[in-house]
Order: structure tokens, then sequence, then C-alpha cells
């Protein structure tokens, strides 16, 4: 399956992180993406969506891309972001960072959003605790791309410059479920995976966790990831 063109895949080095991830139990976060590219991108074209499944207590981050492109695709990386709060005496904010290289191409992308809401959770071992999160993010992708290891497109265009403003919602119904069925980063994220894939999505760059098998996966409700169209 073809890619769709000049994509920045969304791969980072995980590695790192997933040792310590993956046997951590942790209550779980996810948010909706959107993408809106500025008008003073230059050859830039990009995922128009994604999901994001981050540790409420901070940490490695996963994340989905998901385009409509020559077809449904999505891109996924497990822990490839971060997930902190950043505090002090006046303000506390959530925060989601990561950096994406792969050869001449870079992308970097950086969100935040007051912690303005409660939200009661039970996890997976049955314990319940109320939260304090941000109901939204919002923050920029930035990316470039000289292109100088393909050389020109065929219609002589060179090199990329991208710029877009993101914009994250809590999929409240989704960290319910994340958060009560998953242990590890690994069985949340492909949770996601699955629901996307039950929609129509193939996958486009990256594997789903081989852990998952062990996390009871196949919890779909239509209901609770609507096909837009």
């Amino acid at each position: 399956m073809p890619a769709p063109i000049r994509l920045v895949p969304f791969l980072l080095a995980a590695l790192l992180w997933l040792v310590g991830s993956a046997a951590a139990r942790a209550d779980w976060l996810v948010y909706e993406l959107k993408f809106a590219p500025a008008s003073e991108s230059v050859n830039f074209s990009f995922y128009s969506g994604a999901y994001l499944v981050a540790p409420l207590s901070g940490g490695p981050a996963s994340i989905l891309l998901t385009t409509e492109e020559g077809g449904r695709f999505y891109a996924l990386t497990e822990g490839g972001g971060k997930f902190f709060v950043a505090a002090n005496d006046r303000v506390r904010k959530a925060v989601f960072s990561a950096l994406a290289v792969q050869g001449t191409s870079q992308a970097f992308y950086t969100a935040s959003g007051r912690l303005n809401r409660s939200l009661l959770l039970t996890n997976a071992d049955g314990m319940a605790r109320t939260w304090h999160v941000a109901e939204t993010l919002e923050g920029r992708l930035m990316s470039a791309d000289d292109e100088s290891a393909t050389g020109p497109a065929a219609d002589g265009s060179l090199g990329v410059l991208g710029e877009a403003t993101l914009t994250a919602t809590l999929r409240e119904d989704l960290t319910t479920i994340a958060t009560a069925r998953f242990h590890s980063l690994a069985g949340a994220t492909a949770y996601l995976a699955e629901l996307l894939e039950k929609y129509g999505y193939a996958p486009d760059e990256g594997v789903v966790p081989a852990e998952a098998a062990a996390e009871d996966v196949d919890v779909i409700d239509p209901i609770l990831f609507p096909v837009t169209n």
C-alpha cells in the first residue's frame, strides 16, 4: 500500500522508553487531535488527525496518526512522545511533546492545556481515583525537509516547509475504556489501532504491539468511535 505523498511519518526513537513502560500499570488519557496547516506552508502534506494515548501520571505516550488521502491509513508509534505536567506557583498545565526525525525530514510537536477538569476513573485493578486533567491541548507542529536525498519532484518542486496548528480534545469515552481494561501502554495503544482498523483504516507505518494479545483488545463499541465522512 503506497503511503500518501510527502507525509512525514511519526517515527521516533522510542525503544529506550519501552522497557520501562511496557510493565508499568497506569491510568490512561486518550485525546483526539486535529491539524490545520498554515497557508504559508510549502510542499506540505500531512496526516489530518491523530489519537494520543498518554499515562495520566506522565511518561511515554503513543500516537496514531490518521489520513484519508488516497484511502484511510494510520501511522503508529508506541511510546514515541512525552506527556507531563509543567507547573509553578501560578499555573499547572498538561504538556505533550515529540520530535520526529527520518532521513532529511524533521518535525517537532508541542501542545499544552490547563488542568481544568476533574475526571473520576476506575483502572484495570479496580482502583478508583479522581484526576485533574486538561480538557483540551493546543499547540503547533513544525516540519522541514530539504529533500537533498531525493531531489526535485516531477513538477520541479523541492523542499518542504510545514507549519500547522494542533488541537487535542479529551475523549472521555475512550479514556474510560482504556483505563478500565488495560494495564499497559501497549494494550491501550492496540485498542485504538483495532478501532481504527474496524472503521476501514489500514496500517501505513508502525506495528501494533505484540503485548496486545493478552489485553483483550476486542472491546469495540461503534457508538464510541463514529465514522466521519
